[in-house]
């Protein structure tokens, strides 16, 4: 019997004591106290002066930088920040969390997993990047340790590892449903060459081989205003005739292709341009040509939930990836519930994270895919005047994904 099993065996056999203990609590959705451990005191009292106290504990550790000035750190204290609500509102006193810096380093990432293992890590949450996700998947591997990164990059899914982040694959494939749904059966794609870009490409064609729509052309384009300049005639020529675009990238470089393609011919009145989660932002609003474009995206209120309880809580609004600490630590713990719930072996085993019914983050609900992906339920927005409007709430169950 493995250490988590064990672990779990006993909580199930203390029985009354440790469910009124909270081994077996559900996940709240009231605001926590922030701390960096939900659990500070879920032992069972022991039935005689000669019975030592049970250790019940589940610790998951959560790998993300919290060290240096840059972009990195900033968004690896927001996810710990986060995770630490996640944590609260699971008022799991068997769950505690414990945050590992991995100073954006994949060498210093892959010390930290050691160290957190050798802490009694029965899980690892992190880290941010793939490229520390692979060098601590082995590591984590070496001892029986599962994997909940949060890098977008599937090259590091599989094995130990479930990369969780906003993934193009999966927004591809729900905007390229839902347009197919709305009568737009076929779409060239105009995406940047680079691994995201080419990661919408992949979605792209996974969607057409599943039958949810037709590719009539394709073109990568170098990112930047004159790399689009140059492809946006090119792509023109070769999907002539297609019903919908699927612009692939956001920010100055979605509202540069939303004009070029505009001036090719690619009239937005007449055919439909359509995004992925990159839309997301202010400065799509500015681009009188993305006007009634679709794209996938969280649901907007829950979004909004979110941010305000993290804004109460530690004084700014949070970047919307902090989202991801949040949900890792909610997997996790639903998971160890879910488990004790059964006492059926290992809580963090391939059968119970890969539940078909998944798990419900602050945003919706995820799922975790046997080849090491995630799917989320994502709403499709259109882009307004003003601000974006939901056209198709995100779905409440993972029947549209089966």
């Amino acid at each position: 019997m493995g250490i988590r099993s064990f672990k779990l065996s006993l909580c199930v056999l203390a029985g009354a004591v440790l469910v009124l203990a909270g081994c077996a609590s559900s996940p709240s959705v009231a605001p926590g106290s922030g701390g960096a451990s939900a659990a500070s005191s879920g032992s069972a009292a022991p039935a005689t002066p000669q019975t030592p106290a049970i250790d019940n504990k589940i610790t998951l550790a959560l790998l993300v930088p919290q060290s240096g000035a840059n972009q990195a750190t900033q968004l690896g204290k927001a996810m710990a920040n986060a995770a630490r609500m996640g944590a609260a509102d699971l008022r799991d006193p068997v769950v505690t969390l414990k945050v590992y810096d991995t100073a954006g380093d994949p060498a210093t990432a892959a010390r930290v997993a050691q160290r957190a293992i050798g802490d009694g890590a029965d899980i690892i949450l992190g880290p941010l990047y793939a490229s520390a996700t692979k060098s601590v998947a082995p590591v984590a591997s070496g001892s029986g340790l599962k994997v909940l990164s949060f890098s977008t990059d599937v090259t590091a899914a599989g094995g130990n590892v479930w990369v969780t982040g906003f993934l193009p694959q999966m927004e591809a494939a729900r905007v390229l449903s839902y347009a197919t749904s709305q009568g737009y059966g076929d779409v060239g794609v105009f995406y940047p060459a680079t691994p995201y870009g080419d990661a919408a490409m992949q979605g792209a064609r996974e969607a057409s081989a599943a039958g949810r729509t037709v590719i009539v052309g394709d073109m990568a384009f170098a990112p930047g205003f004159e790399g689009i300049q140059e492809a946006a005639p090119q792509f023109a020529a070769s999907a002539a005739g297609a019903s919908t675009v699927l612009i692939a990238t956001g920010g100055a470089d979605l509202n540069s292709a939303g004009a070029f393609l505009d001036f090719n011919n690619f009239d937005p009145k007449v055919i439909k341009f359509l995004g992925l989660g990159q839309w997301y932002s202010g400065s799509t609003l500015k681009e009188l040509t993305l006007r009634g474009g679709w794209f996938p995206a969280p649901d907007p209120l829950l979004s909004s939930n979110f941010s305000n309880r993290y804004a109460a809580q530690f004084g700014t609004k949070p970047p919307l990836l902090a989202v991801l600490g949040y949900d890792a630590v909610q997997i996790a713990g639903q998971a160890v519930r879910l488990n004790s719930a059964t006492g059926a072996g290992d809580a963090f085993s391939d059968a119970v994270m890969t539940r078909p019914g998944g798990f419900n983050g602050a945003l919706g609900i995820v799922r975790l895919t046997p080849d090491g992906r995630s799917e989320r339920a994502l709403a499709i927005l259109e882009v307004d005047s003003r601000s974006f409007r939901t056209v198709d709430p995100a779905p409440t169950s993972f029947a549209f994904g089966s």
